[in-house]
């Protein structure tokens, strides 16, 4: 009996040895459902090329931007106000006061246009005349504006409105009026631009591009943004990871080292950022 459970002892660990050698050999190792796969460097940003300098502070989170014909620069704050940047003057103030949760922002035949939201549940399109706001829309039917984050004006006139929360495009007439709703192609669309052909609309998915009026969307590029804006014949983005970028392009981003969160962005010469992780405007010059 002894005897024999030497010999199987002996066996099991031949055995043994034969399987680890053979594991060697052919390079095969026990997976780690604890350890991920590591991410390759083809999967990070490039690191910037240009770099953003600090323009000035605001009180409060700095949302979207908008510019005047004569240099001036408006920033609407998430939680109450529309501030302008003065560049003569190297100075900001506020420029409206209790104006309620303002996000989007757009400077368009001499007045300024903005989108509120009330907590997720109701929103607008409203026009500034003076300090106070002007309603223009609010719903497509029996659907209400719920978080109207951006506006852009389309190249036949129309107003283009994302909203994330309902998860779709208003569309309204110049007015305010005649509003429905389109296909954003893109996940909780919330950025907007439009060139003189299409309008491009961001969101947690990437971009899509939609030729106007008639066009089906179709996503040009698979990175998340917070902001877009029409450069030149570049579409420019600003996002979470590289920070300000063109669309549909893998070169290097732009004030990536100092930007803690890129969102919207305006400017030729110099592109003005808002720092959705921060109280800074930086500006960059490419």
């Amino acid at each position: 009996m002894t005897g024999l459970l030497r010999v199987s002892v002996l066996v099991a660990f031949v055995s043994a040895c034969a399987s680890s050698k053979e594991s060697s050999e052919t390079g095969t190792q026990p997976a780690d459902p604890d350890v991920s796969a590591p991410t390759g460097p083809e999967d990070e940003p490039p690191e910037s090329t240009i770099a953003a300098t600090a323009l000035f502070d605001v009180t409060g989170g700095p949302y979207d931007l908008a510019l005047a014909p004569d240099g001036r620069l408006f920033v609407s704050i998430e939680e109450s106000r529309i501030d302008v940047w003065d560049p003569t003057t190297e100075w900001v103030e506020e420029h409206t006061r209790r104006a309620g949760s303002v996000f989007g922002i757009e400077w368009h035949e001499e007045h300024l246009y903005y989108t509120t939201s009330n907590h997720r549940q109701s929103g607008a399109l409203l026009r500034l005349d003076g300090r106070d706001g002007t309603v223009l829309a609010t719903a497509s039917g029996s659907t209400l504006f719920r978080e109207p984050t951006d506006l852009a004006v389309a190249p036949n006139g129309d107003w283009v409105i994302p909203d994330p929360t309902v998860g779709t495009l208003f569309v309204t007439a110049p007015d305010g009026t005649n509003v429905r709703m389109m296909d954003a192609g893109v996940t909780e669309p919330s950025s907007v631009a439009c060139d003189m052909e299409a309008v491009y609309v961001g969101g947690i998915d990437g971009v899509a591009r939609i030729p106007w009026p008639d066009g089906s969307p179709e996503v040009i590029d698979d990175r998340p943004v917070n902001g877009l804006y029409i450069r030149g014949e570049s579409v420019l983005a600003g996002g979470p990871e590289w920070a300000v970028f063109e669309v549909g392009s893998q070169t290097a981003g732009m004030g990536g080292s100092e930007i803690r969160m890129a969102g919207r962005l305006i400017g030729d010469e110099t592109i003005y950022v808002a720092d959705w992780g921060g109280a800074t405007v930086w500006a960059i010059k490419p």
